[in-house]
């Protein structure tokens, strides 16, 4: 037999509290009937004060005063800490991450909610497709793809000595902005299927072979290559990995892609076999139930080239000379854009980069551009594929090599019933 535990104490204040606000409304009507109209307001602020006094000596009050309090004694502390700014976007990043799970559970549980406005016979009908249970199973599988990240965060958290205090700052700043870039972490997930699949990718495979083939004539000790907006890092790694230059530099503005890239070649704790499930973000366009969970397995623990650096900054402030090692002089340089150009606010100051990083090599300069021309929203200008050349050539390159644009998928679900394609210009310049 269930027993009810009743706490004496409380239902001795609560019996205090309703007596001393019965008084103070029995005052009231007595003030309010005696005093004349124009002095209304007397017995109302006679009464709140009465009223406030009798709630600041109940426990609850107090109790909930005191959770005040303290939450805003750790804003403050929180304010008072200054983080590192060079360390902000990183530690943001991880927090990003490591909120992966969450979100993604909160993202799901809206179409549960959704789900729930069908009347009774509706939700009875639809269950017959196992809907339901296809919400359950989508949320397993999203803590399969969190065991990738929580991997990413243990490490990132070891490798760039991350303290508690940033990751909590971060955490409150997050809080009080509602900030939330889930999707932003679903993005790079997707990539590592575009990028690393075990299986060859027909999304990356021309792009990759383009830009090698345009790279073989300086292929040597004498050249260094620069890759900016390296993503996840597959052009960099294959060009320092397969090829003989001197050095390959990966530049990648965002902290996000850059511990994702680091994963790659991480390797203890990792098993043989790696999948993500990077269709699981959405419920649109499949053909299949199937098809929304399936994996795709990807390449890991990988060797990391001795001539591959990878750089997080912003490529416009770029400084060769300073990751050139102690007698290094390599005279040739190549630039390998890859989906990158339509990136920018400035387009002409990413020129204006390449060709200030240049001017540091005395020999052959060449430029390998390959992809579309999607701006951004915020972009300052936004040429053709014919104005961009014109604009290159017209700050002192020459376009050696052009080919038809080439009709390629990005982050294309290639059994989906919508699929996305680009036109990807690929065209290499040289200059003097």
């Amino acid at each position: 037999m269930s027993r009810v535990v009743i706490n004496r104490e409380s239902l001795n204040e609560t019996s205090v509290f309703i007596s001393r606000i019965s008084i103070i409304l029995v005052l009231y009507l007595i003030l309010d009937s005696l005093l004349p109209q124009s002095l209304h307001r007397v017995s109302i602020i006679i009464c709140t004060l009465l009223f406030t006094g009798v709630l600041n000596q109940t426990k609850m009050f107090q109790v909930l005063k005191n959770r005040v309090s303290k939450y805003a004694f750790e804003i403050n502390e929180i304010k008072e800490i200054k983080i590192d700014p060079s360390r902000h976007d990183l530690v943001s990043s991880i927090y990003d991450i490591k909120e992966y799970l969450p979100n993604a559970q909160k993202w799901n549980n809206r179409r549960r909610i959704l789900f729930r406005k069908m009347t009774g016979l509706q939700q009875q009908l639809a269950r017959s497709t196992k809907y339901t249970e296809k919400l359950n199973t989508v949320d397993k599988y999203f803590e399969r793809n969190n065991t990738i990240l929580s991997t990413i965060v243990e490490e990132a958290i070891k490798r760039h000595n991350i303290e508690d205090f940033e990751l909590k700052m971060i955490e409150k700043q997050a809080e009080s902005s509602k900030r939330n870039n889930y999707f932003r972490v679903v993005e790079s997930l997707c990539h590592y299927a575009r990028d690393w699949s075990v299986k060859p990718n027909d999304e990356i495979i021309p792009l990759l072979r383009y830009i090698k083939n345009q790279t073989m004539p300086l292929n040597d000790k004498n050249t260094t290559v620069i890759v900016p907006g390296s993503g996840l890092g597959r052009v960099a790694h294959t060009l320092a990995s397969e090829m003989n230059f001197s050095s390959v530099h990966a530049i990648e503005f965002s902290w996000l892609m850059t511990l994702m890239n680091e994963f790659m070649y991480l390797k203890s704790g990792i098993n043989d076999s790696l999948n993500v499930y990077p269709y699981l973000h959405t419920y649109s366009n499949h053909f299949k139930t199937a098809d929304q969970l399936r994996p795709v397995q990807i390449q890991h623990s990988l060797e990391k080239p001795s001539n591959l650096n990878i750089h997080t900054e912003d490529f416009t402030k770029f400084a060769i000379a300073e990751h050139l090692e102690t007698g290094q002089d390599p005279e040739n340089v190549v630039f390998v854009t890859c989906f990158f150009l339509d990136t920018a606010e400035n387009l002409v100051e990413y020129i204006q980069a390449i060709n200030r990083i240049s001017g540091s090599f005395k020999g052959v300069k060449k430029w390998i551009n390959v992809g579309p021309l999607k701006y951004g929203t915020a972009a300052q200008i936004e040429l053709s594929d014919e104005e961009l050349k014109l604009l290159v050539e017209s700050m002192g390159w020459k376009i050696t090599d052009e080919q038809e644009p080439e009709l390629l998928g990005y982050l294309t679900d290639k059994k989906g019933l919508w699929q996305g394609y680009y036109n990807v210009s690929k065209w290499t310049a040289t200059r003097d």
